[in-house]
């Protein structure tokens, strides 16, 4: 039996945790409650990520080059990072918003294992990713667009 945190939170989602009793702790694009207004956003730039799947598993790859506008940031950057054990996840977009998605997604895969004692699903992490994507629209409206990939198996 769980006991409740401080707050009365019993899941074992600790971004819920965080943006239930804790939200001033998540980067500013994770507050719902002040959502930005929408602004006309047309990139101009893109980057290579990119998984394929084949009979052996999955192979998730990206390039190394940060562009800002028309200027190369960093010839360095990492874009693909291993989620857990059994899972990865390559970024593209604003490099910070996308290191901070990857470093909560870890935490969050981290934080579920230790509490119930087995990993989440391939189905149910990829939910997991997919609701950080969506509460980060609001940061999409000011450019501050995440993209992520994620591959992995059961």
């Amino acid at each position: 039996m769980k006991l409740p945190g401080p707050g009365g939170y019993n899941g074992s989602s600790f971004f819920e945790l965080l943006r239930k009793e804790h939200s001033h702790i998540l980067p500013s694009f994770y507050d719902q409650r002040n959502p930005p207004p929408p602004v006309d956003f047309k990139p101009t730039e893109g980057t290579t990520v990119l998984a394929l799947s084949f009979d052996g598993g999955v192979v998730i790859a990206g390039d190394k080059m940060a562009v800002e506008g028309f200027q190369v940031a960093s010839k360095k950057i990492e874009k693909v990072y291993k989620a857990d054990e059994y899972s990865a996840i390559a970024i593209a977009g604003a490099a910070g918003p996308c290191m901070e998605m990857v470093k909560l997604f870890q935490t969050e895969l981290e934080h579920y294992e230790k509490l119930e004692g087995e990993s989440l699903t391939i189905e149910g992490k990829a939910n997991k990713l997919a609701q950080m994507v969506n509460t980060n629209l609001p940061a999409a409206l000011y450019g501050l667009v995440v993209i992520p990939i994620f591959a992995g198996f059961d």
